[in-house]
């Protein structure tokens, strides 16, 4: 194990010049990156928008309406075919999804299901996507469910190109737009503070087409509902009467290939411009050519923008929209005329702005508190292992933190808060497996093994526990990333990347690290211990003598019988007062505002009330001038508008009020993420089972899962007893407690594994105190560098690290005492499978095989 093949040194020298390379733009101002030859790395750690402000909306392709314009355009094709071939119809419309034509001449059926079948395109599997059916007296026509389910899927992909355009033509620095699930789109835009902003402009479907005005109808039978079939009555975007134009396009906005905001030469108002692709302005001279007089509808979103009287042919291409235009509205329309039109409307489920103030100063937090965590960290391990071996979990761990932000930088992952969580849990995963490989060196080197064969055994026997706690991690995070949303995923992403780092730091690095120095020390007796039990300066720390024999069974009783009133308290809790839940659960809206001075909770309370809002928490956050703002959506109210109105509400009575963060999210996305949460729960804890039911036995497996459902119950009664709100973070900070305590549990099953081959006659309880004794170390080590790694950010995090790091913080000292007295309990209880071989009473010298 401690040899140095020339491959593991070079990797070792690889992966620290990889670490510092990949890491170093996160420490280079922006102006420098920009001027540096662009072969070299430039990228830098992607900040989520709760690390450095910006907007985030949620979006859902309105598939239905999709499927509608698919139906009302099969409904003309049928008209316009039938009409074609002579073939009289008593009845045509729509109903269920379905065309129905009722034919006046039921001899004709063939001849129109024969026309009609040739309708709808060709399906990549060789049949038509519009299915025709014979029917008494006619014939019916539908779209099939393959067709429409490639034609949501194609929408979703062109609406996330062209939200990405839009975007990107308003200057925004990064955009992220992903799909999630089947028919949504994420779109976070850092810097942009103002999601209505970007609603206005990306939400418009931005469907433009010309369509001829059908003079014959008057206004007395448009009152009267007499329109024509192939006509339609739309509506004029200033609000006056309707107009009814020809249901079929002249020309479309696709065929435009520019647009942009200019400038009336005869009023000065502003007006869009734009110019048509060769088959556009073919047809568009055509039409205006041949309709000399009449007038053509601009219209934009099935709303008219204006009706100009063609006063000649326009052979040019080229034209102009005029309308109640501002300079920036004009700007916002040529925007996403040049994108392209949306193929279906889009609805917005849930918005959030993050002001910058609020994204920088989280930003301090973390950065001030992660650093603190880390140099407390490294001193507590150099003082509890020494100069040597302390020095090279140092470096080991220094490695790993430079792999870990050189891959998030490289693969720019989104960070936030919930990711800087999975970062300090990873580098906690890192510190506990350097102390198992030193507990385990101790450990075999008090039994007598020579300095190298103490080394060398201690990392194959460390080796076993690393990798069986690492996985268990792994599935965790896998299921979080699968089935997570937006920080959840972040968290699962850090966290794995950093198992994967943290092995390899760990193992190799320390390796190559300790190899060097036995190749040229060549010591006589290791100095992580004292070999004749007397302290000799450091280690500095030493939490439990070399031996001890405290009986950890004996307080089983009295345990269960605590973990019961505490699960039964944390029940009652929940029951009674239940969870305070936050947005992304409950829905609904929160605000977080600043003012000059003191916040007015009272008065913001009373101001609430009368913009109609009941049943408001208005409380303060953070600093003295700050509060939060949250409540409901009104019945029958739109989520978003009332945000709106309470913003504008608001302002008008506190002038000067600024809006930090505004979070609006509906019931249908809330109930969905809690429901994807549990699912993530459930999921990650039952693969957990099925895992150590592989390595160990089912009352292992069993008795981890019993103990976690412990831990997460206790953990939520908490934070339902302080009422601190439940979140997605909350729901990142659960899982993060499920990786620390099955890791924990892990650990245990594999030293009470060793240990039941080992002494294969003693009583099972002896063997977990004994197991549990030789343990207690490395428990009290880990634990502690845990809480240490997480103190900075409990205290210094400020209010929005808050919550997550409370509940990570109770649940780290949960999942160590539920590893003794819950896990291992029922290992007891239970019993285990054991062989008859002989065996070596516990406590006397064996020297470990290889």
């Amino acid at each position: 194990m401690l040899a140095l093949p020339r491959w593991k040194v070079i990797l070792c020298i690889v992966a620290v010049l990889f670490g510092l390379v990949f890491t170093a733009p996160n420490l280079i101002p922006q102006q420098t990156l920009d001027s540096l030859p662009g072969w070299l790395p430039k990228a830098k750690l992607n900040l989520g928008l709760d690390l450095q402000g910006g907007s985030y909306l949620l979006l859902e392709v309105d598939t239905d309406a999709l499927k509608s314009e698919k139906l009302n355009n099969l409904l003309e094709d049928t008209r316009t075919t039938l009409a074609g071939k002579s073939i009289a119809t008593t009845a045509l419309g729509l109903s269920n999804g379905v065309v129905t034509a009722i034919l006046a001449n039921p001899a004709q059926a063939d001849s129109a299901f024969q026309a009609l079948a040739t309708l709808g395109q060709l399906q990549p599997n060789g049949a038509r996507d519009v299915v025709v059916r014979s029917q008494p007296g006619g014939v019916n026509l539908a779209l099939s469910d393959q067709a429409m389910a490639l034609e949501s899927s194609k929408a979703v992909d062109q609406s996330i190109e062209i939200i990405r355009r839009r975007v990107d033509a308003l200057g925004t620095r990064e955009p992220s737009i992903t799909r999630q699930g089947v028919n949504r789109i994420v779109v976070e835009a850092p810097g942009e503070s103002d999601p209505e902003k970007l609603k206005a402009v990306i939400g418009q479907t931005a469907k433009l087409t010309f369509q001829m005005v059908d003079e014959q109808v008057s206004p007395e039978d448009l009152a009267a509902g007499r329109i024509p079939p192939d006509d339609i009555a739309l509506p004029s975007q200033e609000g006056g009467a309707p107009q009814v134009v020809k249901r079929r396009s002249v020309v479309t906005g696709e065929m435009l290939t520019d647009a942009s905001q200019g400038f009336d030469q005869q009023s000065g108002q502003p007006v869009v411009n734009f110019r048509f692709n060769g088959v556009g302005t073919r047809r568009f001279a055509e039409v205006t050519a041949e309709n000399i007089g009449k007038r053509f509808a601009i219209v934009l979103d099935n709303k008219i923008v204006s009706a100009p009287v063609i006063q000649g042919a326009i052979p040019g291409g080229s034209g102009q929209i005029s309308g109640n235009f501002t300079p920036d509205s004009a700007n916002q329309l040529a925007i996403v005329l040049r994108a392209g039109a949306l193929p279906a409307p889009l609805k917005v489920e849930e918005q959030r702005s993050v002001g910058a103030e609020l994204g920088a100063d989280a930003v301090r937090a973390g950065q001030i508190s992660a650093v603190l965590g880390f140099l407390v960290i490294l001193a507590f391990i150099v003082l509890a292992y020494g100069l040597l071996f302390g020095g090279v979990a140092v470096a080991a761990l220094t490695v790993n933190g430079l792999l870990l932000i050189a891959a998030m930088s490289l693969t720019q992952a989104t960070l936030t808060l919930p990711g800087v969580a999975g970062m300090i849990l990873s580098l906690a995963l890192a510190v506990d497996a350097s102390v198992l490989i030193y507990e385990r060196i101790r450990d075999e080197s008090r039994a007598g093994a020579a300095p190298m064969l103490a080394a060398d055994h201690g990392f194959r026997r460390a080796m076993v526990s690393i990798m069986d706690a690492n996985v268990t991690t792994l599935i965790a995070g896998a299921i979080m990333f699968q089935f997570g949303a937006g920080p959840v995923r972040g968290f699962a992403w850090s966290l794995s990347i950093g198992v994967f780092t943290s092995v390899f730091s760990a193992i190799v690095v320390s390796q190559v690290l300790l190899g060097l120095w036995f190749k040229r020390a060549k010591p006589k007796a290791l100095p992580i211990i004292d070999p004749q039990g007397r302290r000799q300066g450091w280690p500095l720390i030493k939490f439990v003598p070399a031996q001890t024999h405290f009986k950890f069974t004996r307080l089983a009783p009295i345990a269960a019988v605590v973990s019961g009133a505490l699960v039964l308290a944390s029940v009652g809790s929940v029951a009674t007062t239940g969870l305070n839940l936050g947005t992304d659960f409950a829905g609904g809206t929160v605000i977080e505002t600043a003012t000059s001075g003191p916040a007015p909770l009272a008065q913001l309370r009373a101001e609430l009330g009368r913009s109609g809002v009941k049943d408001a928490q208005v409380q303060g956050f953070g600093s003295p001038n700050a509060a939060l703002l949250r409540f409901k959506t009104p019945d029958g109210a739109d989520a978003m508008q009332a945000a709106n109105t309470v913003k504008t509400d608001l302002a008008k009575t506190f002038p000067g009020i600024q809006f930090t963060r505004v979070e609006v999210v509906g019931p249908k996305v809330s109930s969905e993420l809690m429901a994807s949460g549990v699912m993530a729960l459930a999921l990650a804890i039952g693969l957990m089972l099925l895992y150590i039911w592989f390595r160990f036995q089912l009352q292992f497996g069993l008795g981890a899962v019993i103990a976690i459902f412990h831990d997460l119950i206790l953990t939520v009664g908490m934070l339902s007893a302080l009422h601190i709100e439940f979140s997605m973070t909350s729901i990142a900070a659960l899982l993060t407690i499920i990786g620390y305590s099955m890791n924990e549990k892990v650990i245990t099953f594999d030293r009470l594994r060793e240990n039941l081959r080992k002494y294969k006659r003693t009583p099972l309880r002896e063997i977990i105190d004994l197991s549990e004794n030789e343990r207690l170390s490395r428990t009290l080590i880990t634990g502690s560098t845990a809480l240490l790694a997480l103190a900075g950010m409990l205290f210094m995090g400020g209010p929005t690290l808050f919550p997550l790091v409370f509940a990570m913080v109770f649940g780290i000292v949960v999942g160590t005492y539920s590893s003794i007295y819950v896990a291992l309990p029922i290992i007891l209880v239970w019993g285990v499978k054991r062989g008859d071989d002989a065996e070596t009473a516990p406590g006397a010298a064996a020297v470990p095989r290889p």
